[in-house]
């Protein structure tokens, strides 16, 4: 296991190395990004008192090892052609990397599925039997948490916050006609992102990148509800990667698209080809997992962006619309010529 988990370290992409600094950090404030270490303090403290926070113990959990770092670093890595110049200096100036495969890429369907996956697996694994109290549907385990929406019942939480029932009904009919994706690819990607890499190069330099976007009602869903349910009162935002994995509300929206993707596999026959990268990234992020975790005799120490530089880039997390101001150099989109 320790060599699995040496492999999983030297291959992981876009994680960096930081250490975890000896002295207290300074206050969390700089708009540059910081120096990306972390000083063992939490992005948030548990509180009671937090809506929707996931018990105590599973909170600590994930504030120790660091995992919404690791979520955030994995999502601005995978938007770093449209995520603003602030971002991209932060990430280079703490040896972080743009992703081999960015959000609307060829493949980058089936890792986003599996990433969170790995991510329910884990956490079903370590904490399913935690108790929970402050559910708002009386769930009473965090097993039953992390199941989230199972059924289309979406709808009745959209309510509760006064959200757009009529939009995630009108994209209920494509996602829920397994059978129209021809790979389990674009099922994962369409419902991630509308973003899609085109086939445009430009012959002078093929890393500037043309995006077009799916305009098919259901296409990127998964932003858009991120988008439906943030709240940026609450330290535990749904919409900000930093810090959403301690929101239950969090795991409703993936536990639902988790559903959408079980049930798609059982229509759906991978071809050997899906079938090997769908093993490969199973494998990759269940080892991401232990090495952010007490499962690990190596502690994996993730960049940390500091409070300030987060919420300039919250926009682009969760966005299904680029910023034509923050796109790099070339980079053009359909709404961004």
């Amino acid at each position: 296991m320790r060599k699995l988990l040496a492999l999983a370290l030297l291959g992981t992409l876009s994680l960096g190395t930081g250490c975890v600094a000896d002295a207290p950090a300074e206050e969390d404030d700089p708009i540059d990004g910081g120096d990306g270490k972390s000083d063992g303090s939490p992005n948030v403290k548990w509180d009671a008192s937090i809506e929707n926070i996931v018990p105590k113990n599973v909170h600590q959990y994930l504030e120790k090892y660091q995992w919404g770092d690791y979520h955030i670093v994995f999502h601005m890595s995978r938007k770093w052609f449209l995520l603003g110049d602030s971002g991209r200096g932060w990430m280079k100036r703490v040896s972080e990397s743009r992703a081999d495969l960015q959000e609307g890429d060829p493949a980058n369907g089936i890792e986003f599925l599996t990433m969170h996956r790995a991510m329910i697996e884990h956490l079903t694994e370590r904490w399913g039997s935690e108790a929970v109290t402050n559910d708002p549907d009386g769930r009473d385990t965090f097993a039953d948490v992390l199941l989230g929406w199972q059924t289309d019942d979406v709808i009745a939480g959209l309510e509760a916050v006064g959200g757009d029932t009529a939009t995630f009904r009108a994209g209920l009919a494509k996602i829920n006609d397994f059978s129209s994706f021809e790979t389990e690819d674009e099922f994962g990607t369409f419902i991630q992102t509308t973003l899609r890499l085109s086939g445009e190069v430009d012959p002078n330099d093929s890393a500037i990148r043309f995006y077009s976007r799916d305009t098919t009602a259901g296409a990127g869903m998964h932003n858009w509800l991120h988008g439906q349910f943030q709240d940026a009162a609450s330290p535990v935002d749904v919409g900000n990667p930093q810090t959403n994995l301690s929101n239950i509300m969090f795991w409703r929206i993936h536990g639902w698209i988790e559903a959408k993707w079980r049930a798609f596999e059982q229509v759906h026959q991978r071809t050997p080809l899906e079938m090997n990268a769908f093993q490969q990234q199973m494998e990759r992020f269940h080892l991401h997992m232990q090495l952010h975790s007490d499962q690990s005799e190596t502690q994996h120490a993730t960049n940390r962006p500091s409070k300030s530089l987060v919420k300039s880039v919250l926009p682009v997390m969760h966005g299904n619309t680029p910023d034509c101001s923050r796109l790099t150099p070339g980079t053009r989109t359909d709404n961004c010529p």
